[in-house]
């Protein structure tokens, strides 16, 4: 595969924070904590992404990020 394809392959199906902590709240976690520990420059987008538009561009100013998830699900 080429690094292009690898990239979208990992941002295409992410989701912003507040939607994933309503995710985890909705099947039953608790206690949800999303902590952002890094985000992504669109320049590090690989070369010829979106036709070489970069990574703004092809997701509209969505940032990037890695991040620590936490939560607990309460014993039944």
């Amino acid at each position: 595969m080429r690094a292009a394809e690898l990239w979208s392959g990992c941002v295409a199906g992410a989701l912003e924070k507040a939607e994933y902590e309503a995710l985890l709240r909705s099947a039953g976690f608790e206690e949800v904590s999303v902590e952002v520990t890094h985000t992504y420059e669109a320049e590090l987008a690989p070369s010829g992404f979106s036709g070489g538009s970069g990574v703004s561009e092809a997701l509209g100013e969505v940032p990037l990020a890695s991040a620590f998830v936490r939560a607990r699900k309460p014993v039944e």
